[in-house]
């Protein structure tokens, strides 16, 4: 069989084998081997086995299996890697003083700041199946590495709407070269490896739960993540995310409270509660404003109606509105939205609060996914009511954005 050179792990630069923070003059680790050119025949025994254990360690870990696949590709040269080969290694992972496994040494081809090339040994992980190999990846796209466990989170599947998006949060971060989502993509597309990943849905839809259990930070395996909380039996609840299975089983995210499997609601309906009917005015000039928060909606004279409610569910973020002027009922402010109805202005401007501790930003799971922070002593606004998050209160400051509430004075 023809031989030739694979130069890098298809020019993907392992940024995972590194043990130190990477930086604009850090050495990037090039491998260089030679390898097999995969035939038709092999190529498609490989795509088989590589499947298999791509759909098992993404739904493990939340990650897009044809992301996982197409990994494996370009970076092993279709299983015909001197690491595949001896090693099961598909994705270049190496053997790092954590590491208490098997090794492979192998000579690699490395890269100084300036980009000139010099040879070392380096040990690499050895596995006893591919399998294994595909949980490690699985595992380290999860989990990041030790300086920044949220490295890869731009590739979660509950971040990112399809497996471009994946792609493209790993280039330059998973790897350094600028074209890896292209190349991962190529392949993706070429192959048809989108047909094993899950559908992704964002439709609001109120269930009844059937199973009352835990709910958690992730949507992966329970042994991954870890409860944030629980819902009861009869408990009515809001999903605002699925991610439905090949396999036909799914994971939900109940808003404002976390990740659940799908077989522990009943079936759900099309929420309505979120888009009341209003009657605009006539003659007074339209606004659009951002709704910050859940709102009730209540008459000229303060009363609350029933029935209807505008929700912002914690994908959304915000929802856009149509208002018509202010007015002050019984000594608080309201937006006008209808002939007769009205939601609370803090909902919309938000009120202004004193932080009493330096603050750290959070998303809508109660996770630091931002290097966001907030002074001791600074005005903040705040919109509407505390909101639950993993059992903690939080106060919503942006889209999408939240503070604890204790940290307020």
């Amino acid at each position: 069989m023809k031989k030739r050179l694979l130069t890098s792990i298809a020019s993907a630069v392992m940024l995972t084998s590194v043990a130190t923070p990477v930086v604009s003059n850090a050495i990037n680790i090039v491998h260089s081997q030679k390898v097999s050119a995969a035939t038709t025949d092999e190529q498609a025994d490989f795509l088989n086995k590589a499947a298999k254990q791509a759909v098992r360690a993404a739904k493990k870990y939340g990650t897009y299996p044809s992301v996982m696949i197409a990994q494996a590709i370009v970076e092993s040269g279709w299983g015909q890697s001197g690491l595949a080969v001896n090693a099961n290694n598909l994705f270049g992972m190496k053997a790092d003083d954590s590491w208490t496994g098997a090794t492979y040494t192998s000579k690699t081809r490395e890269e100084d700041k300036n980009g000139k090339s010099y040879y070392v040994t380096a040990k690499f992980r050895k596995y006893d199946t591919l399998e294994e190999s595909f949980e490690d990846n699985g595992q380290k796209l999860r989990e990041g590495v030790s300086w920044q466990p949220l490295r890869y989170k731009g590739a979660w599947i509950e971040n990112a709407d399809n497996y471009a998006q994946a792609t493209k949060a790993l280039t330059g971060t998973y790897a350094t070269d600028t074209q890896y989502d292209s190349a991962l993509n190529s392949r993706i597309t070429a192959h048809n490896l989108s047909k094993y990943d899950p559908v992704v849905t964002k439709t609001a839809k109120v269930y009844t739960v059937e199973k009352g259990g835990s709910v958690y930070n992730w949507p992966t395996d329970h042994s991954v993540a870890s409860p944030v909380g629980s819902v009861k039996q009869g408990e009515k609840v809001t999903v605002t995310k699925t991610i439905t299975y090949n396999d036909g089983s799914s994971r939900m995210y109940i808003d404002g409270k976390g990740w659940i499997n799908g077989s522990a609601l009943g079936k759900g309906k099309k929420s309505s509660s979120s888009e009341p009917i209003t009657q605009a005015p006539k003659g007074v000039t339209k606004i659009q404003k951002n709704l910050m928060h859940n709102a009730y909606v209540y008459d000229k004279n303060g009363k609350k109606l029933a029935g209807k409610m505008f929700k912002v569910n914690d994908e959304e973020g915000a929802k856009l509105i149509n208002t018509y002027g202010t007015k002050t009922i019984k000594g608080k402010s309201y937006y006008r939205i209808g002939e007769n109805e009205y939601i609370a202005a803090g909902n919309i401007d938000g009120t202004l609060k004193f932080l009493k501790r330096n603050s750290y930003v959070y998303n809508q799971y109660g996770n630091r996914d931002n290097n966001l922070k907030r002074k001791k002593n600074e005005q903040v606004a705040t919109y509407g009511s505390a909101v639950t998050i993993n059992g903690a209160k939080y106060y919503r400051v942006g889209i999408r954005q939240y503070i604890k509430k204790s940290n307020f004075m």
